[in-house]
């Protein structure tokens, strides 16, 4: 009797051991199925939603560039450089915007003819796709610094400073003289970034530019260059007329940390503007402990 009792016991047992593993091995299937279909409906979404780009409602055609280049989808490259030809300028500049979020360099071309678009919206968000590209994109982007279209080489410019490419700092040097302080500007935030020595001298040249926003963006861009030979031009603009100059010279002395600019961030403490004082005060901090010659 005991025995029996044992005997269906371990059938009940080895039954509960079989029953788990196969549930185990099928829930890794169905794991595994589920991935498979997944993938499937992924793909299925990115096909329709490349075939909604020929769409009869053009904002349909939008969404679907705009999801695209929100998925960062290879394959939609060539669809897109279509779109960018759709008569619709929303789609166009959609289009535009998504190439730029896939980054691929195929697009490189088709954007530079779209800088030529009779749409401003689309050349600006071209010439914003190509700073997204990167270094493909360099040389046209320095073309495109001769853009008709002021707010293209702004962009443009700024692009460059994206990338850091010293091939721009040449380009950026003379469009810190365009006629528009926009690109002005631009061109000035770009050399900083890029950090060349070459645009030093140019750059302290633009202290003098008639724009304030110019200005304030070159003495910038100075500071992040640290070169000594910009030190006592940034001295000089600690007494700008303009107060936001004032401040961000003060700042950029405190990066280049030059003993001849201590005195006169003393004396910047005394300045009635709140704004100027505090930054010169944050200069004198950064350069505490350091070894000033």
């Amino acid at each position: 009797m005991l025995n029996s009792k044992f005997a269906a016991l371990n059938f009940v047992y080895v039954a509960m051991i079989t029953l788990l593993a196969l549930s185990c091995i099928s829930f890794v299937g169905c794991s595994k199925t589920d991935k498979n279909k997944k993938d499937e409906v992924e793909t299925d979404k990115v096909v329709t939603l490349i075939q909604w780009l020929k769409d009869k409602d053009r904002s349909v055609r939008q969404m679907a560039a705009e999801q695209l280049g929100e998925r960062k989808e290879t394959r939609a490259v060539e669809p897109l450089i279509s779109a960018l030809k759709d008569y619709d300028r929303t789609v166009r500049w959609s289009a535009a915007e998504a190439l730029g979020e896939i980054k691929d360099a195929r697009a490189v071309k088709p954007l530079i003819a779209a800088l030529k678009d009779k749409d401003k919206g689309v050349r600006w968000s071209a010439a914003g796709a190509l700073g997204e590209i990167g270094t493909p994109a360099v040389e046209s982007l320095i073309a495109a610094l001769k853009n008709f279209d002021s707010r293209v080489r702004q962009y443009a410019a700024a692009a460059l400073g994206k990338a850091k490419d010293v091939r721009a700092v040449g380009p950026l040097i003379t469009t810190l003289k365009d006629a528009d302080n926009s690109v002005r500007d631009a061109s000035a935030r770009a050399l900083g970034k890029i950090k060349d020595a070459r645009a030093v001298e140019p750059l302290i040249a633009a202290l003098k530019d008639d724009d304030s926003g110019v200005r304030r963006d070159v003495v910038g861009a100075l500071g992040e260059l640290e070169d000594t030979r910009a030190v006592q031009p940034l001295i000089d603009a600690l007494k700008d007329n303009n107060s936001t100059v004032q401040w961000c010279a003060a700042e950029a002395l405190g990066k280049i940390k030059d003993a001849r600019s201590v005195e006169h961030l003393i004396d910047t403490l005394k300045d009635d503007d709140g704004s100027v004082w505090r930054k010169a005060e944050e200069a004198l901090k950064e350069m505490e402990g350091k070894n000033l010659e």
